[in-house]
C-alpha cells in the first residue's frame, strides 16, 4: 500500500466520536518536543558522566529523570530550595534559559574537589571567592556538555548570564512556557541531588520548522516505513451481517421469551469497516466456532 494512496475507510455517521488531529497544537508540539529532547538527554548524561568523573575523581551518574512544561512563574516558585539558579544565553538561536543545581549537592562537590568528604561543618556558610569560581566552572562545564549535545541537530553555543534578568512580576514573561530537564546526579554512590535544565518552550520552534525541511516523506524510505507500521498498528473494526429476516409489525408485537425466529446463514457476506466494503467472505466452522473465510478483496474504487 503507498501512503499517497487515499481511500475512505470510516464513513461520516461513524465519526461522530472522532476528534481532529490539530498538527499544530500545543499538545502535539510538545510531545514532538519531548522526544528530540530525550535523545538530547541521553547524550548529555554520557558526556557530562565523563567530565565531572574527570573533574571530582568520583564515578558521577546523569541521569534524565523527568520533563515537564510549565509557565516561568510557576516554574521558578517551586524551585527546590536550598538551590543555585543562574541564566545563559543560547546563539545563534537566542534563547535565554536557566539552570539549577540543588545547593547541598554543590557544596559537596566542592568540598569534593578541594580533597573533602563532602561532610564539612562549613558546607551552610557561604561560598568564599575561590569556591565561587569552581561553582562558575561547574555550571560552565554542564552548559558545554549540553551545547555539545544538541551540535547533532543544530548550532548550539551556551553562555552564562552575568546576572539574573527573569522577572516573575512581568505578565509576558510569566505566560512563557518554559521546557524544564529535570535530571538526577549521583556521585560516588554517596551523595544524590538534582539538576535542572530549562528553555522557552517558543524559542524551539526552529525544531519543528527544521523537522519539517529534513523530514520529507517522498524521499525518505525509513521515515516512510515508519509511518506505515504506524498506520498499520491503528486498530479497526470489522463488522458483517450474517442473518436477517423479514417479519410484519404483528409478528414482532406476539413475539414472546422462548420463540423461534428461523433463519438462514447465507453463503457469502459482506465485511465492513465503518459503511465501506472490505472484503467477501464465506461463512465457515472451525473448532467448533463460526468464522469468516474470505473469499476476495472488494476494490476500494
Amino acid at each position: 500500500m503507498k501512503l499517497t494512496h487515499k481511500s475512505k475507510v470510516i464513513a461520516s455517521p461513524d465519526q461522530a466520536d472522532i476528534r481532529d488531529f490539530d498538527l499544530a497544537s500545543p499538545e502535539h508540539r510538545i510531545g514532538a518536543l519531548q522526544s528530540i529532547i530525550d535523545n538530547i538527554g541521553k547524550q548529555f548524561e554520557r558526556l557530562a558522566r565523563h567530565a565531572f568523573h574527570n573533574l571530582l575523581r568520583q564515578k558521577t551518574d546523569f541521569k534524565l529523570v523527568q520533563q515537564d512544561t510549565l509557565k516561568l512563574q510557576e516554574y521558578l516558585q517551586q524551585l527546590k530550595k536550598p538551590s543555585v539558579y543562574r541564566e545563559f544565553m543560547v546563539t545563534p538561536h537566542d534563547l535565554h534559559g536557566t539552570i539549577a543545581i540543588e545547593g547541598e549537592l554543590l557544596f559537596y562537590m566542592v568540598d569534593l574537589f578541594f580533597g573533602g568528604n563532602g561532610r564539612s561543618s562549613a558546607r551552610h556558610q557561604e561560598f568564599s571567592d575561590t569556591e565561587l569560581r569552581l561553582v562558575e566552572r561547574f555550571f560552565t562545564t554542564l552548559l558545554h556538555q549540553f551545547s555539545t549535545s544538541w551540535h547533532s541537530i543544530t548550532d548550539w553555543n551556551s553562555q552564562l548570564q552575568a546576572k539574573n534578568t527573569l522577572n516573575l512580576f512581568s505578565p509576558i514573561q510569566n505566560n512563557q512556557l518554559y521546557q524544564v530537564c529535570r535530571f538526577n546526579i549521583e556521585i560516588g554512590n554517596q551523595k544524590s541531588g538534582w539538576l535542572e535544565i530549562s528553555l522557552p518552550f517558543a524559542g524551539l520552534d526552529f525544531l519543528r520548522d527544521q523537522q519539517c525541511q529534513t523530514a520529507d516523506i517522498d524521499t525518505d524510505p525509513e521515515l516512510q516505513a515508519r509511518i506505515q507500521q504506524k498506520i498499520c498498528q491503528a486498530p479497526v473494526r470489522l463488522h458483517s451481517t450474517l442473518a436477517e429476516r423479514r417479519l410484519n409489525l404483528g409478528q414482532v408485537m406476539d413475539l414472546r421469551p422462548g420463540d423461534v425466529i428461523p433463519v438462514e446463514l447465507p453463503e457469502q457476506v459482506t465485511v465492513r469497516a465503518g459503511s465501506t466494503p472490505l472484503f467477501k467472505a464465506r461463512v465457515a466452522e472451525n473448532n467448533a466456532s463460526l468464522v469468516l473465510q474470505i473469499q476476495h478483496i472488494i476494490n476500494p474504487s
